[in-house]
């Protein structure tokens, strides 16, 4: 990759301690230094070896400038239990509030560590995580900018800002009830109050003041680096800079920042090379691939409806189940006896229980649909390997995600969820019932996997953003000026 010579800053890159926010936030590191700038990324001693993955998979020189700092988390000082250092380790919802405080005391060793670093690797800009809020102090301290990394995309974050700004959640009588988002015209942007980021919801488990707190964190920044391209979402990266008056950069999509064919440092785990060895006995664009991220958790009965569905598919599913060690034991038989957990070459369901290695799997020619909870990782790797999707969003701003995938870019089919699914943040949603039934689910993944006409559009349409997004990052592309003015914006 050809980058200027003029001298770089550092960049110091801490990332929100989730692992959702870590690998992207670690893979914009990665970039940073693939363009000459030198980089610490800060994280804990349980995620450095998550960290120190993501730094190789990016392979030799781009990684040349990466150090990594590892600062003990105080989770026993918090009430934690020993090793809960990242929010999806977080056992309950009544220890989120401890996490935030441990969150907290690890900023201020993070702020100390900061200022005792001297030349040359003393900071000159900041990149946060959306809860680091401490963050924005340390950087002007240092006389460094600080920039903000949500894990949302500009769609979503241009969303926020209007609910912020304008409030139209709080005029419905109903959490049930539609209302206008007019962010992004002609399209038509509805959605009901139960279905906004968590910060939005009446009822949590996370206190109000935690949340203003990160709103103003948001308002103090110099500015906003999206995981995505300009192409892609629209022309929302310029609408969010216009709503916030902030400098927005649109680098991604990050994944694309690893060296072909390299997977991560648990690409030698069992779990994997059963995924790829089973894919490579299927033909091409076969394959539906099943995942909801890193965190979310279908309630038993919930699981059982899409299960009955997946294993009566007419095409092999490829599904990685999060959580299975806390279904009841009847669903743990269940999957057992209608899934195959040995790769074998001629099963139709091979079901993963925990870890897949998500971006070679989307890559790999065998796949042909992704049902996704809409997570901005997961739907950006999706669109970078061009597969269309089937939309199951859960959470946070999983239902925006959706309404961007389905009705703006035309990649993908919805499910049919109108509620959140309850998690560690949010206070809402039903862990006893099912909403979708299992012929609901086939409906849907039959108009993605065939599709006549329809699915071809969709197809098609997945391949243009393909090579766009692989294009944004290439010299010249969109991705790769930001990243240069991002560079500039620093120095």
């Amino acid at each position: 990759m050809e980058v200027s010579q003029w001298p770089k800053p550092l960049f110091v890159v801490i990332p929100w301690p989730g692992t959702s926010h870590i690998i992207p936030m670690v893979d914009v590191a990665c970039l940073l230094a693939a363009h000459g700038a030198p980089v610490t990324v800060i994280t804990t001693p349980a995620s450095a070896q998550l960290v120190q993955g993501r730094v190789e998979r990016a392979g030799q020189g781009s990684s040349a400038g990466i150090m990594v700092t590892a600062i003990p988390f105080p989770a026993a000082e918090a009430g934690l239990p020993d090793g809960c250092e990242r929010l999806d380790h977080v056992p309950s919802a009544d220890l989120v509030p401890r996490f935030f405080d441990a969150a907290t005391l690890f900023g201020e060793a993070v702020a100390e560590h900061c200022r005792c670093l001297v030349a040359p690797r003393r900071p000159n800009a900041i990149v946060a995580g959306i809860c680091n809020t401490w963050a924005h102090g340390v950087a002007r301290e240092l006389g460094a900018p600080c920039l903000i990394f949500h894990g949302f995309g500009a769609f979503a974050l241009l969303c926020s800002e209007y609910l912020y700004t304008h409030r139209p959640q709080e005029a419905v009588a109903s959490p049930d009830e539609p209302f206008d988002l007019p962010v992004l015209p002609p399209f038509e942007c509805k959605f009901a109050r139960r279905q906004l980021p968590v910060r939005f919801q009446p009822s949590r488990n996370v206190n109000d003041d935690i949340f203003r707190e990160f709103r103003q964190f948001e308002m103090a920044v110099d500015g906003i680096v999206v995981n995505s391209f300009e192409e892609l979402e629209h022309d929302s990266a310029a609408r969010l800079a216009a709503a916030t008056g902030k400098a927005v950069f649109a680098v991604g999509p990050v994944s694309l920042c690893g060296a072909p064919g390299f997977l991560d440092s648990r690409a030698d785990s069992d779990d994997a090379r059963r995924c790829m060895a089973w894919l490579d006995a299927k033909k091409a664009k076969s394959v539906l691939y099943v995942s909801f991220g890193s965190t979310g958790r279908m309630p038993p009965a919930q699981l059982m409806q899409l299960g009955l569905a997946l294993v009566s598919c007419p095409w092999p599913v490829l599904w990685v189940i999060k959580g299975a060690d806390s279904l009841p034991g009847e669903v743990n038989e269940w999957l057992q006896h209608s899934t195959d957990a040995d790769g074998l070459p001629g099963s139709q369901c091979l079901a993963v229980r925990g870890w897949a290695p998500q971006v070679p799997i989307l890559e790999h020619q065998a796949v042909g649909g992704f049902l996704t909870h809409c997570g901005w990782g997961s739907t950006l790797e999706s669109v970078a390997a061009g597969v269309p999707m089937a939309t199951w969003p859960f959470f946070a701003e999983q239902f925006l995600n959706e309404k961007l995938i389905v009705d703006v870019l035309g990649v993908g089919v919805p499910v049919g969820v109108t509620k959140p699914t309850k998690s560690l943040l949010n206070g809402v949603g039903d862990e006893a019932e099912e909403e979708v039934g299992a012929e609901q689910v086939k409906r849907a993944l039959n108009k993605l996997m065939d599709g006549g006409a329809d699915g071809e559009d969709r197809r098609s349409k997945s391949q243009e953003l393909k090579a766009k997004a692989k294009a944004a990052l290439e010299n010249g592309g969109s991705s790769y000026m930001n990243l240069e003015e991002l560079i500039h914006f620093a120095a």
